[in-house]
């Protein structure tokens, strides 16, 4: 029998209109959104980890921390 891959999506949109750039906001040393893609990782139960945003910047940066 085949394994299903299991796929973490997160979704990154840049347009915040109360808090604007809120997902890579410096917190502690990093990027808002990067502790969601570690905690992803760090669960071990997802094959890929992908994020989805309309911002060339936020997929740079999860790309950085190990998204897709």
């Amino acid at each position: 029998m085949k394994k299903e891959k299991l796929v973490a999506l997160i979704p990154a949109r840049q347009g915040s209109e109360r808090l604007k750039n809120k997902n890579i906001i410096n917190f502690y040393g990093k990027p808002l959104i990067a502790y969601t893609i570690i905690s992803a990782i760090k669960s071990g139960i997802f094959d890929k980890i992908v994020v989805s945003t309309d911002s060339k910047k936020y997929a740079l940066i999860s790309k950085k921390y190990g998204a897709e």
